[in-house]
This record gives C-alpha cells, sequence and structure tokens, in this order.
C-alpha cells in the first residue's frame, strides 16, 4: 500500500501531468462561464458549449482516473499503460456521480431550467397600509379634435384637500399630521404644454402630487377644478351633432411623469365629460414591471354628474357668461392594496439549488452502484 501511494505521488510530480490536470480544468471553468454567459441568446450555443463541458469534465474525470490508479513503476510504457488493475470504491463512486452529473445536469438546463429563466410570472398579494399620497392627474385636450373642451390657465386651476376652502392653509405648510382642509392649487402646471403619445398632439395640463398631499384616512378627498371654454357651432360642424365638452384624463403614481406612466403602462388616457362633477374612487394596485420601479396602477371606478347649462359657449351671439369648469373629486374607498409583481419563473439561486438537489441524488446513486455503500474495508 506504501509503494502505492509513493507510485501516486511520484505521478503528481510529473509537470506533464500537472499541465495536463490544469488544462483540463481551466478548459472546464471557461466553457461552463461561457454557457452561463450565453445562456439568455441563444440555444444552439447553450448546446454546444453543453456538449464541450461535458467531453471537459469526462476528459478530467479520466485523468483523475489515471492520477488514482496509474503506476510509474514501468517508466517506459505511456501513462494510460500503466494502470493498476485494483478497484476502488471511493473511486467508482466520484466517477459514476460525475459522469451521471454532466450528461444530465447540461440537459436540464437546456430544457427546463434555461425556458423557466426566461418565463415571465405575475404574482399577487395583498396588504393594507395607513397611508397614501394622492395621485397626480393630467388633462389632455386632443388638438385635432376641435369640439372637445378648450383648457384655459385663467382664471387659475383650483386644487384642495379634505374640502373646498378658499380660506384654507397651503398643503406645503401645514403639519404631517394635519387632517382639516387644506389648498394645493399651486400644484398646477403654470401652463398649456404641447404633448404628443401615439403619433397624436395634445395640450396637457397637470396637477403634479407632492408628498405634503397626503390622505390619512380612506374616503378623505382631494378636489381639483380646471377651467375651459366651448364652441358648440365647431362642435356641430365637426360631429353634425352638439356633444358636452370632454377631456382625457390619466391619473398616475406621484413618483412617476406622465410619460413614463404612459410608457411602462402604469396609467392609460380615460374620457370623460368635462362639463360636470366627476368622482374618481381609486383601488390601490401597487404593481412592480420586470426591470422597473415599482409604482402605483390605479384601478379608476368613475361616475359623473353632468352640469345642466353651458355658460362657456363662445359661439353664442350673447358671448359666453362666464368659463366653464371641471370639477374632480378624488378618494380612496379603501386603503387595502392588491400588490403584484412580474419576475422570472427561475432565478440563478433557484437553478443553483435545483442543480444542487440533483447533484445530491446523483451522489447517492454512485455511492449505491459503486459498492462503496456495502464496502467493509
Amino acid at each position: 500500500m506504501a509503494s502505492l501511494q509513493s507510485d501516486r505521488i511520484a505521478i503528481l510530480q510529473s509537470h506533464r501531468v500537472r499541465w495536463f490536470v490544469l488544462g483540463w480544468v481551466g478548459w472546464l471553468s471557461i466553457t461552463g462561464a461561457l454557457v452561463i454567459s450565453t445562456a439568455p441568446s441563444s440555444r444552439v450555443i447553450i448546446a454546444v458549449l453543453s456538449g464541450v463541458w461535458l467531453l471537459s469534465v469526462i476528459g478530467t474525470v479520466g485523468v483523475c482516473f489515471l492520477l488514482l490508479f496509474a503506476s510509474p513503476s514501468d517508466s517506459k510504457k505511456p501513462l494510460w499503460f500503466r494502470l493498476k488493475s485494483e478497484y476502488s470504491q471511493n473511486l467508482g463512486s466520484t466517477v459514476l456521480t460525475l459522469l451521471a452529473a454532466t450528461t444530465t445536469l447540461p440537459f436540464l438546463y437546456w430544457t427546463l431550467w434555461d425556458p423557466e429563466r426566461t418565463r415571465n410570472i405575475i404574482t399577487f398579494d395583498r396588504d393594507t397600509v395607513d397611508s397614501v399620497h394622492f395621485p397626480s392627474i393630467t388633462l389632455f385636450q386632443r388638438v385635432d379634435w376641435t369640439s372637445q373642451a378648450n383648457l384655459e390657465v385663467d382664471p387659475p386651476p383650483k386644487c384642495f384637500l379634505g374640502w373646498y376652502n378658499e380660506t384654507a392653509p397651503d398643503c406645503g405648510v401645514t403639519a404631517s399630521d394635519y387632517t382639516g382642509s387644506c389648498q394645493c392649487g399651486n400644484r398646477w402646471s403654470g401652463r398649456i404644454e404641447n404633448f404628443e403619445w401615439q403619433n397624436t398632439s395634445y395640450r396637457a395640463f397637470t396637477l403634479t402630487s407632492s408628498i405634503s398631499m397626503e390622505s390619512p384616512r380612506p374616503t378623505y378627498q382631494m378636489i381639483a377644478q380646471a377651467f375651459f371654454t366651448y364652441n358648440t357651432s365647431q362642435a356641430l360642424v365637426d360631429s353634425s351633432r352638439v356633444l358636452s365638452p370632454s377631456l382625457w384624463i390619466a391619473v398616475y403614481d406621484p413618483t412617476l411623469t406622465v410619460q413614463e406612466a404612459l410608457e411602462n403602462g402604469y396609467t392609460r388616457m380615460v374620457l370623460i365629460n368635462a362639463n360636470g362633477m366627476t368622482a374618481l374612487n381609486l383601488g390601490l394596485n401597487y404593481r412592480e414591471a420586470l426591470g422597473k420601479a415599482p409604482a402605483y396602477d390605479y384601478q379608476l371606478s368613475i361616475s359623473t354628474i353632468p352640469s345642466m347649462d353651458l355658460q362657456c359657449d363662445t359661439s353664442d351671439p350673447k358671448g359666453a357668461s362666464g368659463p366653464c369648469f371641471l370639477s374632480l373629486f378624488v378618494q380612496f374607498p379603501s386603503f387595502e392594496r392588491q400588490v403584484s409583481r412580474q419576475d422570472v419563473a427561475m432565478k440563478w439561486q433557484d437553478v443553483v439549488a435545483d442543480a444542487g438537489s440533483w447533484f445530491a441524488l446523483f451522489q447517492l446513486l454512485g455511492w449505491i452502484s459503486s459498492g462503496l455503500a456495502w464496502y467493509k474495508g
């Protein structure tokens, strides 16, 4: 036994054997890294590299087999001809385990783990929050729809939290635990901007929510008012009938701009009757798109009480008696929210854990098949 051990040590001291082993191990590492780095791009590349990886591992196992069984007693013969006839249960278990792993794991990765790593799933959960910030709101007037309401910045738009109160303090200077009425009219943009979306031009008027615009309890309201004029004669020419003035509205998370909210699917434009009182009940849906920051995607429930008159008709021979205004009553009926997250079915840590469980199974099978389980020596 001592002679056999010294023979193996002598083989390990051979420079050729050392470089041979290092070459195989290096090749194994490089091809394994290439398989991982190119996994999302091409299954053909995965298959080719997996085959190379398999050959590399088999070669490494073969070198280990030679090192453990070869004897340098007859140095004139090549290394692979100088094999001992003794069988080692430990080596047999190792060889069987590695062969099973190198043939099965690449196949599992190609057919199971890689498709799961690229498959998107959505998970849902529910919770309840203590408070929530009011959303930002943008009103849109389509430029080529001349019979829509014509947004105006004079008179200035208005905004209130709690209830309509012209003498209430500014919301930006109230304490965080303040639950009375306050004004937020200064959160309206100072001008109407041009906005392009889906190859369509709009005039956009935005109320940008701030950290001070918070709903401390359910049904606490935000009231927003914007003013407009309307031309019934133009509406009759355009549509052959006089409809109520209309505007498009988008309600979105205050951490986003309207452009970001539309592009990432966190909001969408909804057509409403501008000449009346419109109630917006918002359901909380906190959504996280894949690779995006989480944000609210509000579930809208809209109801409108239309106005009985139209005092802002610019085509009236007597002239408009005053501007019309849109009143929005925004509230959260409940603070219960749905949390939805988009993710991949398997992450890398899941792949590693799954591969580890398979490797443990291969070790068990190798331990039994090699006879090591019954070895008493």
